[in-house]
């Protein structure tokens, strides 16, 4: 029993030795600039040339001074004398401008595509209610205590996993036409990080698949729309 108490500090000291090693590299500060810089320091823009018969707007609050803002946090600790589970994120939530930018510029591009023949001289006018902006790079450190300290970490980065949930109105001649709401689920999967991989690379491929993932969402929207506009009445559907 009286080495009980440095084994105990042995199982703390070596389950938080990698995770101090990986948190003194990433802060929450570091994680913004370097967000912000992969976005050149400012919030992307529309297109200059925007197709005037469709409106994209949001409900979503846009700080124009903010491009990203990271909170850490550490919970599920879990200290037991044979077992120790501890869990470490930083969760880093983009300005919501940023996939609506995005969203409004593939719509944008899309309209010459089929979608304005929908809209036979209409108005059409989009609002973002919902879309995945934020993401976490997450430590899950576990140690069992048997006759050694065995001990290993889950390091990945947790994409958000919310829909894109956009509603629409067709308006003519002073009179909705039609109106709706549509749901795009994400498809949106947690990606482990690579051995000696920095957490920079990880967030540089992160926001590579995220915002291929935006295209991917817009695109499933724009076909799930056209259906719409195509049929007698309007509806409130998911895909």
């Amino acid at each position: 029993m009286r080495n009980i108490r440095p084994q105990l500090f042995l199982l703390f000291f070596t389950a938080s030795f990698f995770v101090v090693i990986f948190s003194s590299c990433l802060t929450s500060a570091k994680m913004d600039r370097y967000v912000s810089s992969q976005y050149n320091d400012q919030l992307p823009k529309r297109d200059k040339k925007m197709k005037a018969d469709i409106v994209v707007n949001s409900t979503l609050h846009s700080d124009p001074d903010i491009i990203s803002m990271t909170k850490q946090k550490t919970s599920k600790v879990v200290p037991l004398i044979v077992y120790w589970s501890m869990d470490w994120r930083h969760t880093c939530t983009l300005n919501p401008a940023i996939p609506v930018t995005a969203f409004a510029n593939t719509i944008n591009g899309l309209a010459t595509k089929g979608l304005a023949q929908k809209l036979n001289g209409q108005r059409l006018e989009l609002t973002v209610e919902q879309v995945p902006n934020a993401f976490a790079i997450v430590d899950k450190s576990h140690m069992i205590w048997l006759i050694y300290a065995i001990s290993w970490d889950k390091i990945y980065v947790e994409p958000d996993f919310k829909d894109l949930v956009v509603s629409y109105k067709l308006t003519g001649a002073d009179s909705v036409a039609k109106s709706g709401r549509i749901t795009v689920k994400s498809n949106a999967e947690n990606k482990g990080i690579r051995f000696f991989q920095s957490w920079k690379s990880a967030t540089s491929e992160h926001l590579t698949d995220y915002n291929s993932n935006l295209t991917l969402m817009t695109r499933s929207f724009v076909n799930k729309l056209m259906e719409e506009l195509q049929s007698s009445a309007p509806v409130t559907s998911s895909n």
